[in-house]
């Protein structure tokens, strides 16, 4: 019996290990990843000869989010479970996040300007690879705890038992 509860307790510590680890790790990845991401479409745009602000933006937001979604793929990928069909989606599905975050993060670094000041100190674009990184990691482990239940419930492990 001690035995049992030792083992279920070091069960819950390895998942809650790894559960930490592709978060942490994600989060490092889709932050280098991002900034990587985001000097290639400054360079792009720089190079292209482009002078639109509104380019510049979609190519940065875009950049930041393509940056972010490889870095937290990386992360999160479950190569022994997957098939190559919810591989992709989990990848377009992450990608949106990335996008989706990193249009929320320079909208909230843009309006963190203060009147009385030049310029702030940390740009939006900074922001905008905070959000894409974050978007994506949420993305991704919304989709891994419910395909985790998806897989839990068709097994018959997670399902309630009745009480009698």
């Amino acid at each position: 019996m001690i035995n049992k509860y030792i083992s279920d307790k070091s069960d819950g510590i390895q998942r809650l290990a790894i559960f930490g680890g592709r978060v942490a790790l994600g989060l490092c990845l889709g932050i280098v990843l991002s900034m990587v991401g985001l000097v290639i479409a400054w360079g792009l745009f720089v190079f292209s000869s482009s002078s639109d602000r509104i380019v510049f933006m979609v190519m940065n937001m875009i950049g930041a989010g393509i940056g972010a979604a490889i870095g937290v793929n990386i992360a999160w990928i479950r190569l022994d479970r997957q098939q190559r069909t919810a591989f992709v989606l989990m990848v377009l599905v992450c990608l949106a996040g990335g996008v989706i975050g990193a249009l929320l993060g320079y909208q909230y670094g843009a309006n963190r300007e203060v009147d009385c000041c030049a310029e702030p100190r940390t740009t939006p674009f900074i922001y905008a690879a905070f959000g894409a990184t974050i978007g994506g990691n949420l993305i991704m482990y919304l989709a891994t705890a419910a395909t985790s239940a998806v897989r839990a419930i068709r097994t018959g492990r997670g399902t309630i038992p009745e009480r009698s």
